[in-house]
């Protein structure tokens, strides 16, 4: 008897564990500044215009329609869902892509906000969270940073807790009370409820686990500088307040981001 596809994975997933992880090999982001402003027809159909977009897109498409239900849940098990390690330095500037807007309600006062509106500026650690496991994911890569740098006012730490299943989206609007309470007060402002999909960002942003949480840090222009997925190990978080100490003392200097 073959063995069934969710015993291959499972057994796939166990063999890649032992495996060693490769670096982030590519920027993560869009070649687009992300703007909040209403797009138009155009913009929001590129891909009928460009041939290499609508063939990515379709390849992304086709990606999703063959994975198995269970595949992420599955492929927890190799590396706890990490898929990559993250780079020892930044990403250069010049490679840097931007973080794509994201919209979601603010959990201070429900107010609808853009991530393209809240990231220039300012040097910016985003925890991008699916589900409790999601969100102690991205805890050990910016609790670190977040104790030295949180009382600077050039450091903003912005979670987005992503849900683009709509019913559970709607459970979590019902307990917002309750999780206004485990969030610190000081981080409401910048923690953001969002039913957003990603599917057109998916791949750009290297969300590969629906299960695992992202890190990114982002530049005051924008740009991602610098990634970490699932659990950090212990030279990642190290890497994180180290890159994310550059880009804070340029800023206080007045000094561009050009390297």
């Amino acid at each position: 008897m073959e063995p069934s596809f969710t015993t291959s994975t499972s057994k796939r997933a166990a063999a890649n564990d032992k495996l060693p992880l490769p670096y982030l090999s590519r920027p993560l982001g869009v070649s687009a500044r992300p703007t909040s402003e209403t797009k138009t027809w155009l913009e929001r159909h590129p891909e009928w215009f460009d041939r290499e977009v609508r063939l990515e897109k379709r390849r992304q498409i086709v990606k999703e329609a063959t994975r198995g239900y269970f595949h992420d849940f599955h492929e927890m098990r190799s590396h706890g869902g990490k898929t990559w390690r993250s780079p020892n330095t930044m990403i250069r500037h010049d490679k840097a892509l931007f973080f794509p807007d994201v919209t979601g309600t603010c959990l201070a006062d429900r107010s609808k906000k853009h991530t393209a509106d809240m990231l220039f500026g300012k040097v910016s650690v985003v925890a991008m969270l699916t589900s409790k496991v999601s969100e102690e994911h991205t805890r050990s890569f910016y609790q670190a940073t977040l104790d030295r740098f949180g009382e600077n006012p050039n450091f903003q730490l912005v979670q987005i807790n992503l849900q683009e299943n709509k019913l559970k989206a709607y459970l979590i609007t019902l307990f917002i009370s309750s999780l206004r309470a485990q969030i610190p007060e000081k981080l409401h402002a910048t923690y953001l409820l969002s039913q957003q999909s990603m599917n057109d960002v998916r791949y750009d942003l290297g969300l590969d686990n629906k299960h695992v949480g992202y890190t990114y840090l982002v530049g005051p222009d924008g740009k991602i500088r610098w990634a970490g997925s699932a659990f950090a190990e212990p030279d990642e978080s190290r890497a994180l307040i180290a890159c994310t100490a550059v880009l804070l003392d340029r800023l206080a200097g007045g000094r561009p981001n050009t390297t």
